[in-house]
């Protein structure tokens, strides 16, 4: 007897905040928001805003080509600004990445391996995501993980560089081999 009131007790409990979630986002509290005349403004990340130091020469010059002010500065507003790295920055000493390290004979040996069995890493400039792939692989190895589970994993770090799921099977077959032959 009891367990049938609790089940109507939860049932009328669920019915309650299902009706109360209902009427509370009927009412749009936007909906009886004061209409102002107030201007909207918009801003663009690539609008090109004069700073105080140009605003003089800004409005004392006239549009050469004709165009209107505001015309000309969303044409120079369109261009994106140069990314590139300040080549000038250096690692730090204590940085824990592959710049700092250099490839002991083992890590040349698998990068070898790979190059010439064509396998590349899809922007892996510095060979981190290869070597660490390899020190991947050996640690999965001594761990006893299943076989299948490390060349998913390697399979979806070599899958962006290649056109097909079979290419990308067998680069993954290709690293593990050099990996198990050369590191580990």
């Amino acid at each position: 007897m009891t367990s049938k009131f609790l089940q109507l007790a939860m049932v009328a409990v669920g019915a309650a905040l299902t009706l109360g979630s209902v009427s509370a986002c009927a009412d749009d509290s936007t909906a009886t928001a004061p209409i102002t005349s107030n201007p909207v403004t918009t801003t663009s990340m690539y609008s090109t805003q004069p700073s105080a130091a140009s605003d003089t020469t800004s409005t004392t010059s006239a549009a050469p080509s004709g165009q209107p002010d505001d015309q000309q500065s969303a044409a120079a507003g369109s261009q994106l600004p140069a990314t590139a790295p300040n080549p000038n920055t250096n690692v730090p000493q204590n940085f824990p990445g592959p710049n700092g390290q250099k490839v002991g004979q083992k890590g040349q040996a698998y990068l070898a391996a790979l190059k010439a069995q064509k396998v590349t890493f899809m922007g892996d400039a510095d060979n981190s995501v290869a070597l660490t792939m390899a020190e991947y692989v050996c640690s999965e190895r001594r761990k006893g993980t299943d076989p299948v589970t490390v060349k998913a994993f390697v399979t979806a770090s070599v899958g962006p560089g290649t056109k097909t799921v079979a290419e990308a099977n067998s680069k993954a077959d290709k690293v593990i081999k050099a990996a198990d032959e050369h590191y580990c």
